[in-house]
C-alpha cells in the first residue's frame, strides 16, 4: 500500500468521526450554542427526559423539508418506533423508559411530541410523527411525562 493510500485509510475513520461529532451533542441544562451541521438546511431535535436532562442534536438535509422520522434518524438520538392504525408513534427516546409492553400504557409515562417554526413557543403536535414534516430552521421537541407534559425547552440556537 503506497502512503498516500494507508494516510487516506488511517484518516477516513477520523474525519467521519468528526464529522458525526459536528452534528449533535448532549448536555444536562437546557441552554447552550446551536450545532452545527454541515449542510444549508438544518432542524433541531430536541428532547426533555424525565430527569430533566436535555439532549440536543440537529439534522441536516437538502430538500425544501425533512420528515420528522427522517430528522430523528440523522439526529443520532436512540430511539424505538412502534406502528399503529395512525402512523407511527416513538415509544422510547435515549434508552427511556429502559423497556416498555405498550407504547402508550394507560397512567403511564409517555413521549409528548411538539414542533417549533423559529419562533414563537412550541406547539403540540395534532398528529404523529410520521406525518410532520419540518422545514430549515424549525425544530422537532421531545418531552417525557404524563398527564399532559409540559414542552421541552426552546431549542439552543434560539436566543
Amino acid at each position: 500500500m503506497r502512503s498516500s493510500q494507508l494516510a487516506s485509510a488511517i484518516l477516513a475513520p477520523v474525519f467521519a468521526a468528526a464529522l458525526l461529532a459536528g452534528c449533535g451533542s448532549s448536555s444536562g441544562t437546557s441552554g447552550g450554542t446551536g450545532n452545527q451541521c454541515g449542510s444549508s438546511h438544518r432542524v433541531e431535535v430536541v428532547v426533555e427526559l424525565a430527569s430533566k436532562k436535555v439532549v440536543d442534536s440537529c439534522a441536516s438535509f437538502s430538500a425544501a423539508e425533512i420528515p420528522a422520522e427522517t430528522a430523528m434518524k440523522r439526529s443520532g438520538i436512540e430511539f424505538a418506533i412502534q406502528h399503529f392504525s395512525f402512523g407511527d408513534a416513538i415509544c422510547q427516546i435515549d434508552h427511556e423508559p429502559k423497556s416498555y409492553s405498550t407504547c402508550f400504557a394507560s397512567g403511564q409515562p409517555y413521549w409528548a411530541l411538539f414542533t417549533w417554526s423559529g419562533k414563537g413557543p412550541w406547539k403540540a403536535a395534532q398528529v404523529g410523527v410520521s406525518d410532520i414534516k419540518l422545514g430549515n430552521g424549525d425544530a422537532l421537541g421531545w418531552h417525557f411525562g404524563t398527564g399532559t407534559p409540559g414542552a421541552p425547552p426552546r431549542p439552543p440556537k434560539a436566543s
